[in-house]
């Protein structure tokens, strides 16, 4: 038992790190762009106007206690709060979101919802030709990489539609699809644009996020179809495992594919910052 315990908390340090390593890579591409590590935190801040761009990405509070540790949180929410830009602050369940959550919402912020990171190892044979990314077509939905600008502008016309982000976000979210170190995928059904999923390759995982699937097509399968291309993609990719923030919606399509939750993230704005519904 004390193994597996191990190993599970192994994998939600890693899922963690992965994340934000995703963000700070990220962020670095904005305008403004920066990443900052003081004491238990890590932040990352831009000029954009969309809160999924900013705020704190890690806070280490499993040893939070006493006078110095409420000064430490203090300081980290003094300093976001000079930015002139929305953020919100990630809080981890295995570092200590138990004791980090109630002292943020004591503070004013509001709690959001809660994502569910979760885990499946990825078989060890990659296919010959692994450079190039397979397409995926069955039960009439069609699932495709996105490769060019139109297919961009097609990603980022179902995320900001299916989670409905407002139209001032769509050329930062057109940004996203173009990262190079990450790979985005466009679902179809019957010709008709339906659904998207971004892949972000850090080390040898796989970080499924950005998942959107339009109202009309939901309990379709849309979603399973792109998790399952998500999976051939990152294994041709020689990828160890892939993992997701899952939403509490869609984390029961991911346990019924062989993922299992190791941790979770709780997401938390400023009292001024309406809660912004996106995945990234």
């Amino acid at each position: 038992m004390l193994e597996l315990a191990n190993r599970v908390a192994t994998r939600a340090e890693r899922i963690d790190r992965a994340v934000s390593s995703m963000h700070a890579r990220f962020a670095r591409t904005l305008p403004g762009g920066e990443v900052q590590e003081a004491g238990n935190a890590i932040w990352v801040m831009s000029a954009t106007p969309s809160p999924f761009a900013n705020g704190v990405i890690r806070y280490d509070a499993r040893n939070f206690h006493g006078p110095a540790s409420e000064r430490e949180l203090d300081n980290c929410l003094a300093v976001l709060s000079t930015y002139d830009v929305p953020w919100r602050f990630r809080a981890w369940t295995h570092l200590g979101a138990d004791a980090l959550v109630p002292r943020l919402t004591s503070r004013g912020m509001i709690q959001g919802r809660t994502d569910h990171a979760m885990w499946m190892d990825l078989p060890g044979a990659v296919p010959a030709d692994a450079s190039q990314p397979a397409n995926t077509s069955f039960d009439g939905i069609d699932v495709q990489p996105a490769t060019d600008p139109s297919e961009y502008r097609a990603w980022t016309k179902i995320f900001t539609r299916a989670s409905d982000i407002s139209s001032q976000h769509a050329q930062l979210d057109e940004q996203v699809v173009a990262m190079p170190q990450w790979l985005s995928l466009v679902a179809r059904a019957n010709r008709r644009l339906v659904g998207c999923l971004t892949l972000a390759f850090e080390e040898d995982l796989a970080v499924v996020h950005n998942v959107g699937v339009l109202p009309s097509a939901r309990r379709l399968g849309v979603g399973r179809r792109l998790l399952l291309a998500a999976h051939e993609e990152a294994a041709a990719r020689g990828m160890r495992a892939c993992v997701v923030l899952a939403t509490p919606e869609g984390s029961g399509v991911c346990a019924r594919l062989g993922h299992h939750a190791v941790t979770s993230v709780t997401y938390l704005m400023p009292p001024s910052v309406r809660a912004d519904r996106s995945t990234a």
